[in-house]
């Protein structure tokens, strides 16, 4: 009979050398991450508007102004315009970004706006507010993920937003579940008075199952 302390210690002598291998990107949830994974650009890459709005140099409110012509629109996803006149505005949409020239945005519940031209009602706007800037949530080359991280909806989330099409996971270990004894009997099996069924191999069996690992069930009767 081996002890648990010479168990332990047989297989501490014999660690698992893990390898790893490429999933896609769909097919990674629950698999661990084998590498890390570093932002490919600044996140956000720009500096993004954070409300919708009317977008204005804070310079020209500073100084008193609360009237502004409008003179375009800054649709998401559209190339960056440039704020023609310091003392004009651009109305502006979530996710869009920030026009050239532009360092405020006012949401449009703090404007009125007829006849193309926007009046701000409120003496409570902050340089840079409704703005989420460049690299605010990291910057390139920061690493974002670890190895040794198991991915989730949120981990898929990150890499897909850093481009990764495939994903470097640990490969799963190959596991056997030995059950010893002449007193165990398979479940279909009806056992005699003195047999059980050998259930635990299959609660073993289930609990690997639930971290994404199969395991191969065995026994081995007792040495006569």
């Amino acid at each position: 009979m081996v002890s648990v302390a010479e168990a332990t210690g047989i297989i501490q002598a014999h660690p698992h050398v893990a390898t790893s291998e490429r999933v896609p990107l769909q097919h990674s949830v629950g698999r661990v991450l084998a590498a890390s994974v570093t932002a490919d650009r600044d996140f956000p890459p720009f500096h993004r508007v954070a409300m919708d709005g009317i977008a204005i140099a804070y310079s020209s409110y500073e100084s008193g102004q609360r009237t502004y012509d409008l003179r375009g629109m800054q649709a998401a996803g559209a190339p960056q315009q440039r704020l023609p006149d310091a003392r004009a505005a651009l109305e502006v949409m979530t996710g869009a970004v920030l026009p050239e020239g532009c360092d405020t945005v006012v949401r449009y519940e703090d404007v009125s706006i007829e006849g193309g031209v926007a009046i701000i009602r409120t003496d409570d706007v902050q340089r840079g507010q409704s703005i989420h800037a460049q690299g605010q949530d990291a910057q390139r080359g920061t690493t974002l993920l670890g190895p040794g991280q198991k991915i989730s909806p949120a981990e898929v989330a990150l890499l897909a937003a850093v481009g990764q099409t495939e994903v470097s996971v640990l490969s799963w270990p190959s596991v056997a579940i030995i059950s010893t004894g002449d007193e165990l009997v398979d479940i279909e099996a009806t056992p005699l008075p003195h047999q059980i069924r050998r259930s635990n191999s299959y609660a073993l069996s289930a609990a690997l199952r639930q971290v994404g690992i199969e395991a191969n069930l065995f026994h081995v009767p007792d040495d006569r």
